[in-house]
């Protein structure tokens, strides 16, 4: 191999480093939206259930009560937090079924999509077939069906599924389509149905706020870092209290502009604001970055202690394992979540979970017997490349090793600071 005269390497890590130091955020962009709380909007969301309330106890088998409470508290669960209230909106709906001995399409659906809310993808995908069973509202109930289906890994369902829908051009089956391509690894092409997506919905301020918040992941992780940022401001300026859209930003300042002080300013008014477990994980990257050890064990101690309480841990699996495994040197922990995913979820990132735990036990050979079985060649997840570079370095083979790892960093944004600078480290003992 031809070797890189040393001053045009120099002048190539300049111009490198140049180009990492141009910031994509600006304070003055954001500032305004630092300020509002959720307050006014959950003050509404709780006149209106007192409302309802007050008519259930009225008359209490009011049905439509007892749906409409349902949906309001499925709606609070998303600004507050807490598991409780999507707890409270399960059992409504519930409730409303057993006055259905055939079922309801419309109580089915509900249900799904709470359960989606909670990973339960299994039961997502069985509601879905009982409303696709009683053949009302078709469409809905096969599109829910999609949704759970790509959650579950079963790829083939979902296209066959989508097959189905009739209207091709419609934002429901383009979001789905979107979702496909992106989990077969074609993320330019989802990147395109889902802007297409939003040509349809812009009369529709949810809608549109929900397809450019997902739009913002997709630029992310194609290394258009502006474009995400210019997005979630776009969703900001249409509801100021978009949380999502705030932590998207904080996450481009700690991983691509590098500024620790600017995310963490970011991600401390969203924690203040609503229960987010993984405020704490974004909190304990940035103390990484800082060297300070204690503030990044600690928050990484408040995030598990959220996280394990009842209702909560199933939807944190992903990052409660690694964290086990990486940070609290528990692998068991790891091993013990990744089975208890992959019955509910055996996707290829389940099994990645599985073989990372596997890593951390320094079984290497049980590890590397997992990922070529069920991960390798079956995901396109940055974290999944990174795992498996690390296993194949572990077990000798380097070629693999600097392929994984090489790939792995292609997405140096989405995996973070910290990740980035293990496989660099990594690298270059290969």
């Amino acid at each position: 191999m031809k070797k890189i005269p040393v001053i045009i390497f120099m002048l190539l890590c300049s111009v490198a480093c140049q180009r990492q130091k141009v910031s994509v955020t600006n304070r003055s962009d954001y500032q305004a939206f630092l300020t509002p709380s959720i307050a006014a909007a959950q003050h509404s969301t709780d006149s209106e259930m007192t409302f309802w309330e007050n008519r259930l106890l009225e008359n209490i088998n009011d049905e439509a009560s007892v749906i409409k409470l349902a949906s309001l508290y499925a709606e609070r669960f998303k600004a507050s937090g807490l598991v409780k209230d999507i707890v409270t909106s399960d059992s409504l709906y519930t409730r409303i079924l057993k006055n259905y001995p055939d079922g309801s399409v419309d109580i089915y659906h509900a249900l799904a999509a709470n359960a989606i809310t909670q990973h339960k993808f299994r039961t997502a995908y069985r509601y879905a077939e009982s409303a696709l069973a009683l053949k009302d509202k078709k469409a809905t109930s096969l599109l829910i069906l999609t949704d759970a289906a790509l959650e579950l890994g079963n790829y083939a369902r979902a296209v066959e599924t989508l097959r189905e829908f009739r209207n091709k051009h419609s934002f429901a089956y383009l979001i789905r389509q979107a979702k496909l391509q992106d989990h077969s690894g074609n993320l330019d092409t989802a990147i395109v149905m889902m802007e297409k997506a939003y040509g349809r919905v812009k009369g529709n301020k949810s809608l549109a706020q929900w397809t450019l918040t997902n739009l913002a992941d997709m630029y992310g992780h194609a290394g258009r870092v502006q474009d995400a940022y210019r997005t979630y401001l776009k969703v900001l300026e249409q509801n100021p209290s978009n949380d999502y859209a705030l932590k998207g930003i904080a996450w481009i300042a700690l991983s691509h502009d590098h500024n620790t002080v600017e995310s963490k300013t970011i991600v401390k008014t969203l924690a203040a604001r609503k229960r987010m477990p993984e405020a704490y994980l974004m909190l304990a990257e940035i103390a990484e970055m800082k060297g300070d050890e204690k503030e990044k064990m600690d928050c990484l101690k408040i995030f598990k202690s959220m996280v394990e309480q009842p209702g909560y841990k199933t939807m944190y699996h992903k990052y409660l394992a690694a964290i086990e495994a990486e940070e609290f040197q528990n692998a068991k922990a790891c091993l013990d979540i990744a089975r208890e995913e992959i019955l509910n979820r055996p996707v290829p990132q389940s099994y990645d979970l599985l073989a990372w735990g596997y890593y951390h036990q320094k079984d290497y050979a049980e590890a590397l017997d997992v990922i070529r079985k069920n991960v390798e060649n079956r995901t396109f997840e940055p974290d999944a490349y990174y795992h498996m570079g690390m296993i194949y370095a572990a077990t000798g083979d380097a070629r693999q090793a600097k392929k994984y790892l090489r790939d792995a960093l292609d997405s140096e944004f989405e995996l973070g600071p910290s990740v980035s600078k293990k496989i660099k480290e990594t690298l270059l003992t290969l």
